[in-house]
């Protein structure tokens, strides 16, 4: 497969040339990210394609970095197959913009919603997250700790770019969107319609997480 080929090549003659004696376990890891990474190059171009077309660049860009700032300490699940992540992740960062831009109704609905989505983020970040996966567990302690930690900052920071900068009503309803498709894919009836499993999960690393 060209993707492995490529992954394997950046992996050992690019990223461990100075380590020949890296644990094989710590190198699968790191080839698994490259290899999606590797395949997400593609979706992403693809995404931005329809995003152009619909003329919703500047959304597609608010849902980006949302992503950034809150994903990246939630973490959350993912589809099994190259097509089905392109429809997921093509769906993920379109519906919130579609959704922001058509539908409408009272700033106090949209207030009481992202209260009560606020709510659900703190059980979130409290019960779940980081949400792994067993192809990329995060079996540290002290990681999981931090990376709860960073959750709650960040989600303190949207809040406050919600309630005191940011003015324009679509805009905040796409942060709210998307806010909340964050928190729903490291729910457990996602993982299962998306086939995906928790790290906890993972027989060879279960053990860590008690």
């Amino acid at each position: 497969m060209m993707v492995e080929k490529i992954s394997n090549y950046i992996v050992d003659r690019i990223l461990l040339t100075d380590e020949p004696s890296i644990d094989n376990n710590k190198r699968e890891i790191l080839q698994f990210g490259m290899i999606r990474i590797i395949e997400d190059i593609p979706k992403f171009i693809g995404i931005f394609i329809i995003c152009y077309i619909m003329n919703i660049i500047n959304e597609l860009l608010i849902v980006i970095c949302i992503t950034l700032v809150y994903k990246t300490f939630i973490g959350g699940s993912h589809a099994r197959s190259n097509i089905g992540c392109f429809l997921v992740s093509t769906t993920y960062f379109v519906l919130p913009i579609i959704l922001a831009k058509y539908i409408s109704y009272d700033i106090k609905i949209f207030y009481f919603m992202y209260i009560c989505i606020v709510f659900f983020s703190i059980y979130v970040i409290k019960k779940i997250a980081p949400a792994d996966t067993v192809e990329i567990p995060i079996i540290n302690r002290e990681k999981r700790k931090k990376m709860k930690i960073g959750a709650c900052i960040s989600l303190i920071i949207i809040s406050i770019l919600v309630f005191v900068f940011i003015q324009h009503i679509t805009y905040m309803k796409i942060i709210l969107y998307t806010i909340f498709l964050v928190d729903l894919f490291t729910t457990k009836p996602v993982y299962k319609m998306l086939r995906c499993k928790y790290g906890y999960e993972s027989e060879e690393y279960g053990s860590f997480y008690h």
